[in-house]
């Protein structure tokens, strides 16, 4: 028997294209590969009451494949609670979980699932029954559940010691947009599957889901599949010599290049003096999907700073600001902007352009 375990989709976001190509993404891969359960472990759709068009486009294509079980323990953004999302008729092969540890039995599959549903946008830690579901002869249990993996969280802490109490095969967790590798506490096996389509700059890599693999022995075999339509790449540029935007622009072109449709972060380093970061930007984010720009360098260690002169004194000063800046988890663009166009004063060679 095969699953699939995804978990925040957040559709019917803000810009939501890309998360709704990557929805219909993996529902076309659980038809093609006879998927026989999808497993979403919260954070379906981005609130409890998304656009009602959002919300007819994913029950119809979950009605689309009849044969595909999706079972739905709701998250902190999307809780199960009176006039959400899930309070509705729903396609007869969707069930969402209601908000206290339970079981359905899919005798066909010879699987039982269980699970539990945010009904606030918080929760309180998980916490197993007092009294164990003993297994049953020919079933495989399975888990699902939206929360963190830590003894303490208002978004369901869910302590490894509860998960290796649970006598589950596999627990499918959602909430953590990276993604876990496939952990172990006891004999259960549990992973967190990352959100299905990352959009920011601050989730990197491959996005996509796990794909289960049961045998009649309980056995189980574990795989991601990577269903997002585009990602975000970390790069970095050594930009020390180069005295030119043009300079950095031929050191892109060789080194990294087109990376479109994926968005790119990417950070310089080495010892120069950046020249007008924004017309850079501008320059190098026809090769991306999005881009953002972090400047890590620091200025030539040859500025004569220490030279008892004003120009000596001007770079100093300035390089404490910087400093200072950066000690403070700040950005120092504007103070190394000035340290640049400074030099370049005393160089003669700022003209009255430099201030735009």
């Amino acid at each position: 028997m095969k699953f699939l375990h995804c978990a925040d989709l957040h559709l019917g976001c803000p810009k939501g294209k890309e998360r709704m190509n990557a929805f219909r993404r993996m529902m076309k891969f659980c038809e093609d590969q006879e998927i026989a359960l999808l497993l979403i472990a919260g954070d379906l759709f981005d609130s409890p009451d998304p656009d009602e068009n959002t919300i007819q486009q994913v029950f119809s294509v979950f009605s689309e494949n009849p044969r595909l079980c999706v079972l739905i323990a709701a998250g902190n953004h999307d809780p199960f609670m009176k006039d959400s999302v899930y309070d509705r008729a729903l396609p007869d092969n969707v069930y969402v979980f209601p908000g206290t540890w339970s079981c359905v039995e899919i005798a066909e599959l010879h699987v039982r699932v269980w699970g539990q549903s945010f009904t606030a946008q918080t929760a309180e830690p998980f916490a197993l029954p007092t009294k164990k579901v003993k297994p049953k002869e020919g079933f495989a249990d399975l888990g699902l559940l939206h929360g963190e993996v830590t003894n303490t969280s208002q978004y369901r802490a869910i302590p490894k010691e509860m998960i290796r109490q649970s006598g589950l095969v596999y627990l499918a967790l959602g909430h953590i947009h990276e993604r876990s590798d496939i952990l172990r506490a006891g004999t259960t096996l549990y992973a967190q599957a990352g959100c299905l389509q990352g959009m920011g700059f601050d989730e990197i890599g491959e996005k996509g889901a796990y794909l289960g693999e049961l045998d009649g022995n309980r056995n189980l075999a574990m795989s991601f599949v990577m269903l997002s339509d585009s990602q975000t790449v970390e790069r970095t540029l050594n930009i020390t010599g180069c005295k030119h935007l043009t300079d950095i622009y031929r050191k892109y072109e060789q080194q990294i290049g087109d990376v479109r449709p994926n968005r790119l972060k990417l950070t310089l380093m080495g010892e120069t003096l950046l020249q007008n970061p924004d017309a850079l930007e501008m320059l190098l984010s026809k090769y991306t999907g999005g881009f953002l720009l972090e400047d890590e360098t620091t200025p030539p260690r040859a500025l004569s700073a220490g030279e008892d002169t004003l120009k000596g004194a001007f770079i100093r000063q300035m390089e404490e600001m910087i400093a200072d800046k950066e000690r403070q988890g700040l950005s120092a663009k504007v103070e190394k902007a000035a340290l640049q166009y400074g030099l370049m004063a005393f160089s003669g060679e700022v003209n009255t352009d430099a201030d735009s």
